[in-house]
C-alpha cells in the first residue's frame, strides 16, 4: 500500500534542500539515486522490503536475472537441466566466479545461502519463498525446526554444480531465483564475522556488480564502487553509485531539480510536480488494485447480478485521471499488462480491455442488474462495510461514492483502519468489501490467481476454480507450458466472468531520470538493472 499539494516559499525550499539532500559525489562518472525509505538490512537472506531489495540489487549476484526486455537470462549460472519429473534442477555455474575479495565462489556458497534462508535461527520473513511459492524438499520441516538445515533439498555435487530438489514441479522456479534471498553466502566468511554479519559494509562479501563501501544499518546514504571480480565486470561503466535516502517525495523531486539527484521516484499526490516533464519515465509494474467481494461473509454478494452491478457502477478512468494522476491507468482484468510473457513471447494480457464490456462502467446497465439482483434476493436495498487502509482513503471514498450514487438502496459504511489492522482483518476474512492491492513476488500469473482460491483471503469461493488452479500447478502443466498458459487464461476468465472481484487500476514504477543516464530500467517486480547503468559525460 502506498502514498498534497504544497505551498512554500523559495527561501524555505532552498534551506530545506541544503539540509537534506546530502553531500554527494560530483564526478560525472558517478550516479546519484534517491530512494524514499532506508533499507532494513544488507543481508540478502533477510531481505523482505523493497528498499533493501533496491540496495541489494547493486551488490548481489543471483543465479538468474531479468533483462530490460523482460527475458530471464543467466547471471551467475551458465545453464541448468531439469529432471523429467520437473522436480530436480541442476545448475552449472559460470567459470571463474569470485567474491569481492577475490576468493573463489563455489556451489557450496549457494547451498549455504539457501540453508540460511530456511534456518529458523536466521529468522527471515522470506521463508515462504521456500515453503509456499515453490516448495524445496523438506523446507517445511526445516523452517519449523523439525529437521536440520542439512536435510534441505539443496546440495553441491561439485564446486561448479548446484542441485535443488523440489517437492512438486514449479513452473516459475527460475523466476524466484532472481530474488536476492537466493544469493550465495560464503560459509567461511559468515563464520568469521559471526553475529556482526551484514552490520556494516565490511562484514559482507559481495557477488554483484558493485561493492558497498559506505553503509550503516540506519544509513541515510549508501555508496557503491565497482566490483572488479564480478563475472560481467566489463559492463560496469560507472565509478560509483550513491543511494540517498530522501524520505519525502516532494523533497526528492526538489533535489532532482537542483541537480543533486540523477534519478528520483515520483508517486502519489506529488505526481503533479512531474507531469509533462520529458524526463518522466514510467515502467511496467506487477501491480493490481481491486475491490474484494467477500461472498463467504456477505450473503448479498453471492448474487452475481449484484456483483456485476457494483463493478459497472465504477468509472475507473475518472479515478485514475482525477484521484490518482500520472502513472496509474484503468484496468478491467486481474493480470497486469506487460507482466508475463507466454510461451512464444506474447503478452499474457495483450488485450488490456478484454473484460471492459463485461465489467466496465455502464450506469444504466448497472442499475438494471442491481434491480434484478435485489428482486432475486427479495430485498429493496442493503448495507456493506468497506474496509481499507488509511493511506488509500482517496480511492476508497471515490469508489464508494460512485457505487452509492449509481445504485439506489445501497449504503456503504467506510471503515478506514491502520495498515497492520487492515492486514489482520483481511487475512482473517473479517470484511465485506475491501479495497486491496497486490504486487507480485514473482513473474507468473499464479501470483495473482492464487488470491482467489477458497483459502486465498479474497472471500471468493468456487470449488471448480480451486480444482482448475490445482491442475495449473500439476506436473502435466508445468512440463507443458502451452497447456499451462491456456489454463491460466481459463482461470482468469472464470474470475472475471463471475465478477469475483472488481478491478480498478494498475500503476507503474515512475521516475524522473536525467537525460544523461543510460540504461536505467525497473523490471515489473521492482529491481533496477544495476550492472547496465551508465552516465553520459555532459
Amino acid at each position: 500500500m502506498r502514498r498534497g499539494s504544497f505551498l512554500i516559499s523559495m527561501i524555505v525550499i532552498a534551506v530545506f534542500l541544503f539540509c537534506s539532500c546530502g553531500s554527494l559525489p560530483d564526478e560525472k562518472e558517478e550516479l546519484n539515486i534517491a530512494i524514499i525509505q532506508s533499507p532494513a538490512t544488507a543481508d540478502p537472506q533477510l531481505c523482505y522490503d523493497s528498499a533493501s531489495a533496491t540496495a541489494l540489487a547493486f551488490c548481489t549476484g543471483k543465479l538468474y536475472e531479468y533483462d530490460r526486455n523482460g527475458e530471464l537470462i543467466p547471471c551467475l549460472a551458465e545453464s541448468y537441466e531439469l529432471s523429467e519429473d520437473g522436480c530436480t534442477y541442476t545448475f552449472h555455474l559460470k567459470e571463474g566466479l569470485k567474491w569481492s575479495d577475490g576468493s573463489p565462489m563455489t556451489a557450496d556458497d549457494f547451498v549455504f545461502g539457501i540453508q540460511r534462508l530456511a534456518d529458523p535461527d536466521t529468522g527471515s520473513n522470506a521463508v515462504y519463498l521456500l515453503t509456499e511459492s515453490c516448495t524445496i524438499k523438506n523446507a517445511g520441516a526445516v523452517t519449523r525446526g523439525e529437521m536440520p538445515v542439512s536435510s534441505l533439498g539443496v546440495y553441491a555435487s561439485d564446486d561448479k554444480t548446484l542441485v535443488i530438489e523440489l517437492e512438486a514441479p514449479c513452473a516459475f522456479f527460475c523466476s524466484l531465483l532472481t530474488k536476492c534471498n537466493f544469493a550465495p553466502c560464503s560459509r567461511d566468511f559468515f563464520s568469521a564475522v559471526g553475529n556482526d554479519y551484514a552490520s556494516s559494509a565490511d562484514t559482507v562479501l559481495y557477488s554483484g556488480p558493485y561493492i558497498m563501501d559506505r553503509y550503516e544499518p540506519i544509513a541515510k546514504q549508501i555508496h557503491y564502487v565497482p566490483n572488479p571480480y564480478y563475472t560481467d565486470a566489463e559492463k560496469i561503466s560507472l565509478k560509483g553509485v550513491t543511494l540517498q535516502v530522501v524520505t519525502n517525495v516532494q523533497q526528492a523531486i526538489m533535489c532532482y531539480r537542483t541537480g543533486d539527484m540523477d534519478v528520483t521516484p515520483v508517486n502519489g499526490d506529488y505526481m503533479q510536480l512531474a507531469e509533462g516533464d520529458p524526463e518522466l519515465q514510467v515502467f511496467p509494474k506487477a501491480s493490481s488494485y481491486f475491490i474484494f467481494l467477500n461472498q463467504q461473509k456477505c450473503p448479498e454478494l453471492k448474487n452475481k447480478n449484484i456483483r456485476m452491478a457494483l463493478s459497472k457502477s465504477i468509472d475507473r478512468k475518472s479515478i485514475t485521471d482525477n484521484v490518482l494522476g500520472a502513472g496509474a491507468s484503468p484496468v478491467y482484468s486481474l493480470i497486469p499488462q506487460g507482466f508475463y510473457k507466454e510461451t512464444g513471447g506474447n503478452d499474457f494480457e495483450a488485450d488490456k480491455e478484454r473484460y471492459k464490456e463485461l465489467l466496465g462502467n455502464d450506469p444504466e446497465e448497472a442499475k438494471m442488474l442491481w434491480e434484478k439482483g435485489l428482486r432475486e434476493l427479495g430485498i429493496s436495498g442493503f448495507s456493506l462495510e468497506y474496509l481499507y487502509s488509511g493511506n488509500r482513503s482517496n480511492v476508497a471514498e471515490a469508489t464508494a461514492a460512485q457505487m452509492m450514487d449509481t445504485l439506489p438502496g445501497l449504503d456503504i459504511k467506510l471503515k478506514p483502519v491502520p495498515f497492520k489492522e487492515y492486514i489482520r482483518l483481511q487475512s482473517t476474512g473479517n470484511f465485506e468489501l475491501s479495497f486491496s492491492g497486490w504486487i507480485a513476488d514473482y513473474i507468473d500469473p499464479t501470483s495473482f490467481l492464487a488470491l482467489f482460491l477458497s483459502t486465498g483471503g479474497s472471500g471468493y469461493y468456487d470449488p471448480q476454480y480451486d480444482a482448475l488452479f490445482q491442475r495449473i500447478q500439476s506436473s502435466e502443466c508445468v512440463m507443458d507450458p502451452v497447456i499451462r498458459d491456456s489454463l491460466m487464461h481459463e482461470a482468469e476468465d472464470m474470475i472475471m466472468e463471475d465478477a469475483g472481484m472488481i478491478p480498478i487500476y494498475t500503476e507503474g514504477n515512475t521516475f524522473l531520470v536525467h537525460k544523461g543516464v543510460i540504461n536505467f530500467y525497473y523490471d515489473p517486480i521492482g529491481l533496477c538493472m544495476a550492472g547496465e547503468l551508465a552516465k553520459e559525460a555532459e
